[in-house]
């Protein structure tokens, strides 16, 4: 079984593990024990220190992603790479501080009204950047050296354990509510002091530099890499983290909890894309620095097909058992619906569409990235302030589904134009074909008692898709591991 595979099925397996944690957390203790202002702040805080975080990095992932393979070398500590990456972005975190410093009195006067909480606990702000700053750092290196399941488990899972043993604990009454904002802050940012320590004890971090590794050919592409590499990343960001800014600014921290719950759903259609990206980035680096273009189309491909089977399956789980979603949720979460349809439909085009945005940005023509991010940065924005005040935060999930679905389109045309890369082929007819046809029978079955309800639409799902998996070989990969599991059962 190839690197890709073993270590996707690996990364999958702690992000089900990590949505089954998540799931409790979020459908249980924070709609029985929070209210939806500080399932809000919560879910403002971090949309915010992905943002700040990203801009900290001042681009330096981007170059690590593209120009690591030729610094790459065991023997030589890899000619000071992490000095390098290390150095930059401690220079992002300290320009960080000071607009903080700067603007804090202001952030603090605009929510003080609507959003109280958020002004109070504002400074929480700069532990959650560092040290999402420290985690983006260690995980794309530690990728970078073929291991993107550590990142992986600490993120999708561990940091959800230490979240719910945080509620668990508010919830018993050791912990009052300001404590429990805090040991939140404490939960997420955990992971990054973590892969330090692990790293630093399994001897990775090597902070030797050598400049003289450095030529000038090799400096102008590191600054122009990382000049597009920020300016794409801060466009991402704008159009991926500003949706609970903009719902929080333009409605209340109440709205924005709603919100955070809701999307959560949605964005469960995209769990098991995050190992299958993580290793596949560095294995597309590898070919383009190899100049192996077919390499690339192979990875590309097996990623759209293998995406859209598994975010097909996860999103026809979610939509078939919506009512009973809502019932677990509420009546304060009741406008939900909609919101987790459209999220849900976006992420799922986003997984059809496959590694696309690594191609590109991996590629000689990384400069492009710029193009596509500033015309979705304004056509984001644009939509969230005129969708938002027609239909509240059913407008700023379509926003979303529309940003997601024109960026992956723009990418499919401009791979195809570029490289000729067309993945889509008769094989995503057939499994769109029998997800619509599974969804039509389940919507044949009345509904049930909410558990009894869960477990047989469930099981049909779980079983009818293992059936078709195993008979219709519609994935290269899938076919390998069902081959693997017939040899280890001797048959």
């Amino acid at each position: 079984m190839g690197i890709i595979i073993k270590q996707t099925i690996k990364g999958s397996i702690w992000s089900y593990l990590g949505v089954l944690i998540g799931f409790i957390t979020t459908t249980y203790f924070y709609t029985e024990y929070l209210t939806p202002e500080i399932v809000g702040l919560f879910g403002l805080l971090v949309a915010i220190s992905n943002i700040t975080s990203g801009l900290a990095s001042l681009g330096m992932n981007g170059v690590a992603g593209r120009l690591f393979p030729y610094f790459r070398s065991n023997s030589n500590d890899h000619n000071g790479f992490l000095f390098l990456n290390t150095g930059i972005q401690l220079i992002g975190f300290t320009l960080f501080l000071i607009f903080y410093f700067i603007f804090k009195e202001n952030i603090v006067e605009n929510n003080i009204s609507k959003s109280p909480l958020f002004a109070e606990f504002v400074y929480l702000i700069i532990p959650l950047t560092i040290f999402t700053v420290i985690f983006n750092l260690l995980d794309t290196y530690y990728k970078l050296l073929y291991n993107a399941v550590l990142g992986t488990f600490l993120q999708e899972f561990l940091q959800r354990v230490f979240i719910f043993f945080t509620l668990v604990l508010y919830i018993l009454k050791f912990l009052s509510l300001e404590q429990l904002i805090v040991a939140y802050a404490v939960a997420i940012c955990f992971k990054g002091v973590l892969l330090l320590t692990y790293l630093f004890y399994k001897g990775k971090i090597n902070l030797h530099p050598n400049l003289k590794f450095i030529n000038g050919k090799l400096r102008r592409e590191i600054i122009d890499v990382a000049l597009f590499s920020f300016i794409g990343g801060l466009g991402s960001m704008i159009v991926f983290s500003i949706d609970k800014l903009v719902v929080n600014q333009l409605l209340d921290l109440s709205n924005t909890g709603v919100y955070t719950i809701a999307f959560y759903f949605g964005t469960l259609v995209i769990i098991p894309s995050r190992p299958l990206l993580k290793i596949s980035s560095t294995l597309i680096a590898e070919a383009f620095a190899k100049d192996d273009v077919e390499e690339v189309k192979n990875i590309y491909y097996k990623s759209c097909i293998n995406q859209f089977i598994l975010g097909g399956f996860l999103f026809l789980g979610i939509w078939t058992n919506i009512d009973n979603i809502l019932s677990i949720l509420g009546d304060d979460y009741i406008q939900s619906k909609w919101v987790i349809f459209f999220v849900g439909i976006g992420y799922l085009f986003d997984m059809l569409t496959g590694a696309n945005g690594l191609v590109i940005s991996l590629s000689k023509y990384y400069r492009k990235n710029f193009m596509f991010i500033a015309i979705l940065v304004l056509l984001v924005v644009g939509l969230l302030y005129n969708l938002i005040p027609l239909w509240g935060i059913i407008g700023a999930a379509i926003a979303i589904a529309i940003a997601l679905f024109l960026n992956n389109l723009m990418r499919y045309f401009f791979l195809l134009r570029k490289y000729k890369m067309q993945p889509f082929n008769y094989k995503f007819l057939i499994v769109t074909a029998f997800y619509l046809g599974l969804y039509l029978l389940l919507s044949f079955i009345p509904q049930q008692e909410l558990i009894i309800d869960i477990l047989v639409r469930g099981t049909l799902i779980c079983l009818f898709s293992a059936l078709f998996l195993f008979f219709v070989p519609v994935s290269e990969d899938i076919v390998i591991i069902k081959k693997s599991l017939l040899r280890k059962l001797g048959m």
